[in-house]
């Protein structure tokens, strides 16, 4: 029996491919099939071209995990402008913040694993740094505030994701009602009678719940310069 001849697949021509198109093509690769399918063999399938070429543009996995990281963040667009008091611009930055994180799933996951730093965030930082000082309050204690909304955050986006991003809500909270139906309800008539509300922990209104808390509570805190 006569093998089957694999149709050739001409490479990428030398010089055509530049380091923002690799980060790209890396960050696509990694929302739409997941962190672990990314690998330099799979970047270099996606743009036809060499593995070696790819380290041409990143030194290693890691820096590219960094890259995306950074180029992800360039999607998050806060209002313009950017409220003048604390508290209102702290859940604006939350609430936008966690929008990129829905629209990029892999960035939680790096963020939870790398400590990742670079001009982007510094950026960032600058900009809400001086939103909160027109405000009167000092860049030591607003950096503070804007990485607890930027932790909580994080984390509630890596929390949602296996829950109510990558399967509908709905599902969730049939997995809830599930696994209630096999236990003797008399053990747990607290927990059976909040069944419903246990279904809506990883949704919108929960995550607005603690957002809107936590940046009261920041506000409450920081003092004037």
């Amino acid at each position: 029996m006569v093998s089957p001849v694999k149709p050739h697949r001409p490479r990428r021509q030398r010089g055509s491919l530049n380091r923002e198109q690799v980060v790209e093509a890396a960050l696509a690769l990694a929302d739409e099939a997941g962190l672990e399918a990314l690998s330099m063999q799979s970047l270099a399938r996606r743009l036809d071209c060499g593995v070696m070429t790819i380290y041409g543009y990143v030194e290693s996995k890691e820096g590219l995990l960094d890259a995306i990281a950074q180029r992800g963040l360039r999607d998050l667009r806060l209002p313009r402008p950017l409220p003048g008091d604390a508290e209102a611009l702290l859940v604006s930055w939350g609430r936008a913040l966690r929008r990129t994180l829905i629209e990029h799933p892999s960035l939680p996951v790096i963020f939870l694993a790398r400590a990742v730093i670079g001009p982007g965030i510094f950026h960032g930082v600058e900009a809400l740094l001086r939103a909160l000082g027109e405000g009167g309050v000092a860049p030591a204690a607003g950096v503070h505030a804007i990485y607890a909304v930027l932790i909580y955050t994080t984390g509630f986006a890596a929390w949602e994701a296996p829950r109510t991003i990558r399967q509908p809500q709905s599902d969730y909270a049939a997995n809830w009602r599930r696994a209630f139906a096999s236990l003797p309800p008399a053990d747990f008539p607290l927990a059976g009678g909040v069944l419903h509300e246990l279904g809506q922990v990883a949704s919108d209104e929960q995550f607005q719940l603690g957002l809107t808390a936590l940046a009261a509570g920041l506000a409450a805190g920081l003092t004037p310069k």
